[in-house]
């Protein structure tokens, strides 16, 4: 073969490389594009207390309500692990669970919403708005009453929010927000994945937010036995710590009210059983080993403090 001959061939083949490459740029983009959105860091201000006791005894006029917006129908290993060795006896099965969110009302800072729910679609449908070809194999399939979406919850009570804060961004905590208003801030804890892939798993709950604001953990206070926390609004009342396990950007949420001091969980603990036998979520969860270590966090806290209300994300009954 001629130099000629082999300067062509080389040149052929890296056009096909530069081909296959440009392809899958454009591919990758067309399926994961939806997915992307414009992320800023939230400003937390300065913590005004610095640790769990201090904390405790300056509780604020906060309180919180929760509602359930719908309901799942969803495997038992799903959401608690029944691999690990406390799990002896339970058996996999389709269950129901609620799907929770939490109003706070704040006497200087108003009305917050934690995590957003189902929106109104899923009186219809067991996906809601979600669309793609692993939505059946996949998620749970969600049912609700008339009126028990979010937005109808929110006009009832007649509750203006000024923030949405999300545990994470998993469909069931996000769908809410295809109702809501897109001129408030929405929060989510640093690196939060949110999943919006065309032709495969279609969410668009993000859809007409120009940004989320993302919470850093990292630049908290130490708050054992659980790592980081922020102190949201900069009066002892409100706070994100970190809980990255059953997401990689999962966080608690606490409030500290003078009527009622209240942990709420997420999905770091989905239902009651997870915290009775010491099990971290499920299948639903991207790391099994961390989120097992947030739910023995939160039951050595509510050792030293049994005080403290504990209001998990599936489960009415709270503890």
């Amino acid at each position: 073969m001629t130099k000629i001959q082999n300067k062509d061939l080389s040149k052929n083949i890296l056009t096909v490389i530069a081909g296959l490459i440009l392809l899958s740029g454009v591919v990758s983009f067309t399926i994961a594009g939806p997915s992307m959105i414009r992320r800023v860091p939230f400003s937390a201000p300065e913590a005004s207390y610095q640790n769990w006791d201090d904390i405790l005894q300056n509780p604020q006029q906060i309180t919180l309500d929760t509602y359930t917006t719908g309901i799942n129908e969803t495997t038992l290993s799903g959401i608690v692990n029944l691999e690990h060795e406390n799990a002896q006896g339970l058996v996999d099965g389709i269950i129901d669970i609620p799907v929770l969110v939490g109003v706070i009302q704040h006497d200087e800072f108003g009305a917050h919403l934690i995590d957003a729910g189902l929106d109104a679609s899923y009186v219809d449908n067991p996906h809601g708005t979600i669309k793609g070809l692993i939505v059946d194999s996949f998620l749970a399939n969600g049912s609700q009453e008339p009126g028990q979406h979010i937005a109808a919850i929110l006009d009832r009570e007649s509750i203006q929010i000024q923030t949405v804060w999300l545990t994470h961004l998993h469909p069931d905590h996000t769908a809410g927000i295809v109702d809501l208003p897109k001129d408030v801030p929405y929060v989510a804890g640093k690196g939060e994945r949110y999943v919006n892939f065309r032709f495969i798993i279609q969410t668009e709950h993000l859809a007409g937010i120009d940004q989320l604001y993302e919470i850093n953990l990292s630049d908290g206070i130490d708050l054992p036995p659980f790592g980081k926390g922020i102190d949201l609004f900069g009066d002892g009342s409100f706070w994100a710590i970190d809980s990255s396990g059953h997401s990689k950007g999962h966080i608690l949420f606490f409030i500290n009210g003078v009527d009622e001091q209240i942990m709420f969980t997420g999905d770091a603990i989905n239902i009651g059983l997870q915290f009775e036998k010491s099990i971290g979520s499920g299948t639903y969860s991207s790391d099994l080993e961390k989120s097992q270590e947030v739910v023995e966090q939160i039951i050595v806290f509510k050792e030293l403090y049994p005080e403290v209300k504990l209001v998990f994300g599936h489960d009415l009954e709270t503890f």
